[in-house]
């Protein structure tokens, strides 16, 4: 079944990106409510590579709170992967998931649209009041890579087996032969609705990388996360195989912290936490930017409504410069500079 959401998924991602707007949030809706109705957290100890658990959180290393300063000569970039992996695969998936990190952060194309429905619509002497903000963002990096532009710096096996691993990536100035194509594509979709007090939300967080080499298998790595309120929907996939983990309370602490410090829990393991705030971080930093808005009609009597649509599009270069837990959230320290292209 993970297989065949994961392909609705992605139609729903391109119709998302086509300007298919009523109808994919439809389907949005029917696919979460399909998948998680009646869904708890609930904590399951089936795991495949681990046969004993503690109960202390693991302490991460301090380079994953302050990673090594970045430059255009040398980029530094970290990868996770999932839990309950045998070590090997493991640090695979990591050391791929952070050249895709690292690829994206040099040159990236960030693309914004906002839509604003607004309806009030008078009854006797009620007034009903209905907002909702749909809201569309899209990374996208496309670049030649080869395998020796990348060095891994430092590693770290979390007590769940999830691999950590630091890279560092220096372009070459010369290509080689056996260079690579490297694409990556991030997406979000956060849907707000309100009706006069009521108010909820939902959101789908979404990374895709793909290594392509003449004459070789495609190497991809994709993971989804979907939530609605206390509902969850995670789907891991790399080398076209799902990855089955267990939902579970990874706990995760700071070296500096002091010893009765509440750990960082995720139900999916770090790198859900991780990727789902780099994209939320950079669907509010371009939300923040240059925004053109235009009117995309209106409507009077019986009510009033109308349609604004607020878009952004540039290309950027990221840089990650820290990671602070705070009250069981991650908070990335990222910053977004625009690149100027030359007329």
């Amino acid at each position: 079944m993970k297989k065949t959401l994961s392909a609705i998924v992605l139609i729903v991602v391109i119709n998302l990106f086509a300007g298919s707007v009523s109808g994919q949030n439809k389907n949005f809706e029917k696919i979460f409510e399909k998948e998680t109705s009646g869904s708890k957290v609930v904590e399951s100890t089936k795991f495949n590579n681990i046969s004993t658990l503690s109960f202390y959180p693991d302490t991460l290393p301090n380079w994953f709170f302050t990673p090594p300063e970045s430059s255009l000569n040398g980029i530094y970039a970290i990868g996770i992967s999932d839990p309950d992996m045998e070590p090997t695969k493991a640090k695979e998936m990591a050391i791929h998931r952070a050249k895709a990190m690292a690829s994206i952060c040099l040159n990236a194309k960030l693309q914004y649209f906002r839509d604003v429905y607004t309806s009030v619509k008078e009854s006797g002497r009620y007034t009903d009041y209905r907002q909702r903000f749909d809201t569309y963002f899209k990374i996208s990096s496309l670049s030649k890579i080869n395998d020796e532009s990348f060095a891994v710096i430092d590693s770290h096996m979390t007590r769940y087996n999830e691999s950590m691993i630091l890279i560092k990536y220096t372009p070459n100035q010369t290509r080689a032969i056996q260079d690579k194509l490297l694409s990556v594509v991030g997406t979000v979709l956060y849907v707000e609705a309100q009706l006069d007090d009521a108010f909820e939300v939902q959101a789908e967080y979404e990374l895709l990388s793909a290594f392509r080499q003449p004459e070789k298998n495609i190497q991809s790595a994709h993971y989804l996360y979907r939530e609605k309120g206390n509902d969850f929907l995670s789907n891991s996939e790399y080398l076209n195989s799902v990855i089955d983990f267990p939902v579970y309370i990874y706990k995760y602490a700071s070296p500096n912290w002091n010893e009765n410090t509440r750990p960082l829990v995720s139900y999916n393991g770090l790198w859900s936490k991780f990727t789902r705030e780099f994209l939320r971080n950079l669907t509010l930093t371009t939300e923040q930017t240059k925004t053109k808005i235009k009117s995309l009609g209106e409507k009077y009597n019986p009510e009033i409504s109308n349609l604004t649509r607020e878009i952004v599009s540039y290309k950027a270069q990221l840089k990650l410069n820290g990671i602070v837990f705070e009250r069981d959230s991650m908070k990335l320290n990222l910053s977004v500079n625009e690149i100027i292209s030359e007329k």
